[in-house]
């Protein structure tokens, strides 16, 4: 698993970078797209509309200096349309404050042709075939029911801003489908007074051409629209207006019948709020029927009012069609590297292990206790080394254990000879304690048993009572102290102490109370059976007891009838314990109850 693991995790790192490396390129060329088109188009305008400018500029200089005069139309025909000829316009001409006009139009064949109103006809105009100079061959056609000039929007927005301006977007009255826009500048005397208006169309149907030539992707497109929203040019193959009864009307590009040039312009204004507000270039992007779309517009104006948007849009999936190939084949590899990775682990996982079982089991052993076992690794340097170690761990442990064993037995050998000496040392000590206090408790038994008589001396006075009750008391404290030591002694040589010691006198006592019925019951059973022995042997057992002399109690005790035993079992343990009072009490008490003398 550790194999498994650290391989899968680097081959899925290494696809997972791949992929995210495959679409950072997709973003960074969509980018370089769109900047390089972007700069295109722009760049395309900037020439495009510079070279009306241009023109007129030539023109008015040629009319301040005075090689064009402004009532010659003949001579005004001929530099228009050889103008025409140098550069790529839709129309040069010029107009005057009375309606006249001369200007030269090409034709969507390339011809030119120069057409003319004068007075006093200035609802009509005159349409000329010219040759290579411009000189006018012959009348071709003449347009009635024209409209003053004057009320055309190239002409009336200069003489109202009363300086060079870029007319708006219109169409042309005799070609509904054309729509062009005009580079007009007002011409005024040194008094101020107007003498007319030059002027160059530039055909925005040139700028669609241009646009379609440059798709940054098979799919994008590319757009240009006005600060309303209005369409100027795209690369779309539809016109960026509507003709409705032989009037055109200009699309906004959110109506646009494209779905990706109308969902980049919903985007920005939905993005933006207004187009207004766009003064910088912008990198976007957006998704649309669930793929990713990038966007860049670039605001482009020159001096004489022209303020456009130029849009371009890539979508994604133009690019992802080998960024997928290549993310296949990636993940192809990877899964290669992934399985062959995994078997190679394996192999080598299955070669260590074989090794680490051998180690494992010779370990085992070695707990066991099997110290003759020995570790074999090859191939591999570590497990080698891990080996050696085991074989010298083994070989140190036979060794320790070996001397372990001699030390023990040794130790063995000693506490043994220990444990006899302390033994016997027990034995002595404890055969001297008792001893001993077999000797003392003799004569002190003597003593209690003559203090125990005397007090039955109903002669003595109250003090001498009283002094016996002291010596007895006293005695039996003595008594009772010997008794422990004999106990102690007892436990020394692992015998079980007797049920009357010290230890348990104080629950004895606690017992006297609930058991005293039970031994006056014992005790009369035991008086009927010592009344029925003779008077001599009562009177023999008597004096032992007073001398406190064991030997001479257990001796009457063997010739009592064998229907006495609770009396010969009672006087043994009496006695055993040195309990000669309950052996003095019994004969006193029997004495009295059955009149013995």
């Amino acid at each position: 698993m550790p194999f498994v693991l650290q391989i899968f995790a680097a081959v899925g790192l290494t696809g997972w970078f791949s992929l995210r490396n495959g679409q950072k390129a997709v973003n960074d060329l969509a980018m370089q797209l769109r900047n390089q088109t972007s700069a295109q188009v722009t760049h395309h305008l900037e020439e495009q509309l510079t070279i009306p400018n241009q023109i007129n500029q030539l023109n008015l200089d040629a009319i301040n200096i005075g090689t064009l005069s402004l009532q010659d139309f003949d001579r005004m025909g001929q530099t228009f349309y050889r103008q025409m000829q140098t550069f790529n316009v839709g129309y040069i001409n010029f107009a005057n404050p009375q309606g006249e006009f001369i200007g030269v139009e090409r034709l969507t064949d390339g011809t030119l042709l120069i057409n003319e109103t004068r007075k006093p006809a200035l609802s009509q105009m005159s349409i000329y075939k010219a040759d290579a100079q411009g000189k006018r061959l012959k009348l071709e056609r003449t347009v009635s029911d024209q409209p003053s000039v004057t009320l055309e929007g190239w002409y009336a927005d200069a003489v109202n801003a009363r300086k060079p301006l870029w007319s708006a977007i219109y169409q042309w009255d005799d070609k509904p489908d054309v729509m062009s826009i005009s580079s007009s500048y007002p011409i005024y005397n040194r008094q101020k007074q107007l003498l007319g208006v030059v002027g160059v169309d530039l055909i925005l149907s040139e700028f669609n051409e241009f646009l379609q030539n440059q798709q940054a992707s098979p799919t994008g497109e590319v757009f240009i629209v006005e600060r309303n929203g209005l369409l100027v040019a795209s690369s779309a193959s539809e016109a960026p207006f509507l003709l409705h009864k032989g009037k055109a009307q200009r699309m906004p590009a959110s109506e646009s019948r494209n779905p990706l040039i109308k969902a980049s312009a919903d985007y920005l204004i939905s993005h933006f709020g207004d187009l207004t507000k766009i003064q910088a270039i912008h990198a976007l992007s957006f998704r649309m029927a669930g793929q990713q779309q990038f966007v860049q517009v670039t605001p482009w104006h020159d001096p004489n009012g022209l303020d456009w948007l130029v849009v371009v849009v890539v979508p994604e999936a133009d690019f992802m069609e080998q960024i997928n190939a290549n993310t296949r084949t990636t993940v192809l590899l990877c899964l290669l590297s992934l399985i062959f990775a995994i078997l190679l682990g394996l192999m080598t996982s299955h070669w260590i292990s074989r090794w680490l079982q051998h180690l494992v089991k010779v370990s085992q052993q070695l707990a066991r206790g099997d110290l003759d076992q020995t570790a074999v690794a090859q191939g591999i340097r570590e497990l080698e080394d891990l080996s050696q170690s085991f074989n010298q761990m083994a070989a140190q442990l036979k060794a320790s254990f070996t001397e372990l064993d001699d030390r023990v037995a040794q130790l063995t050998a000693e506490l043994f000879e220990a444990k006899n000496a302390a033994e016997a040392a027990n034995r002595a000590k404890s055969e001297f304690l008792e001893a001993m206090s077999h000797e003392l408790r003799t004569p002190l038994n003597a003593i209690l048993g003559v203090a125990q008589v005397l007090q039955h001396d109903t002669s003595l006075t109250p003090e001498h009572q009283e002094r016996l009750s002291i010596t007895q008391r006293n005695g039996n404290y003595l008594l009772s102290l010997i008794n422990d030591l004999l106990e102690i002694a007892k436990i020394g040589m692992h015998q079980e102490p007797s049920a009357i010691n010290r230890f348990d006198r104080d629950l004895r006592l606690k017992l006297v109370a609930s058991t005293q019925t039970i031994e006056e019951s014992i005790d009369q059973a035991l008086m009927v059976y010592l009344a029925q022995m003779p008077l001599e042997w009562v009177d023999q057992l008597y004096q032992a007891a007073i001398k406190g002399s064991d030997q001479d109690v257990f001796e009457l005790a063997t010739q009592i009838p064998a229907d006495g035993a609770p009396l010969t079992t009672s006087l043994t343990a009496w006695v055993k314990d040195f309990r000669f009072d309950k052996v003095i009490d019994l004969v006193h008490h029997t004495k009295e109850r059955h009149s013995l003398n």
